[in-house]
């Protein structure tokens, strides 16, 4: 396997650990701190597109800079003030990313099956589960956001050392060819 994919999966892999362990250790702050993060870059870009209609003299050019600057505003303050809403959008999101990935990852099993690797089953069943947490988090069950963060921090978990298993798995199997 190439070293810079191997690594960037490697380094991809720890990183959704880290997360998910943080989203399972402060499920309720962290909601709290990413909704305010992601409030406040949005505010701060709106900020920036309205300076730049009046900066660039405030013609009919320009208006939609400040359009979209009112709205990335109100949209910053929104989420800053009311982060029960992206706990409401943050996991279809992650479910369809999920979804997409465990189909990758189930194309990868089925290539370490036709390379001959006895037990690609387990990279299979692997990803089968993977899709599982996709789809719970698409079709949210869940009432309370605090619940639905600790199991998107498990799925987080999940995919990371998934990702990292089948990366060492893959290495070796391309290093024996």
């Amino acid at each position: 396997m190439l070293k810079s994919i191997r690594n960037s999966l490697v380094l991809t892999s720890v990183l959704y650990t880290a997360l998910g362990v943080v989203l399972l250790l402060f499920p309720g702050s962290a909601l709290r701190w990413a909704s305010m993060l992601i409030g406040l870059v949005t505010l701060g870009y709106g900020l920036v597109r309205a300076a730049a209609y009046w900066r660039e003299g405030g013609g009919y050019g320009q208006r939609f800079d400040l359009f979209l600057g009112v709205v990335l505003v109100l949209l910053g303050l929104f989420l800053m003030v009311a982060p029960q809403f992206l706990a409401s959008i943050i996991p279809a999101v992650l479910g369809v990313y999920m979804l997409v990935d465990s189909v990758s990852a189930i194309k990868r099993a089925l290539d370490m099956k036709a390379l001959g690797f006895e037990k690609w089953w387990a990279s299979f069943t692997a990803a089968l589960v993977l899709a599982v947490f996709g789809g719970v988090m698409l079709l949210r069950p869940f009432a309370a956001a605090e619940t639905l963060v600790v199991f998107i921090g498990l799925g987080f978990v999940f995919d990371g050392v998934f990702t990292l298993v089948n990366t060492i798995v893959a290495d070796r199997l391309y290093k024996d060819r």
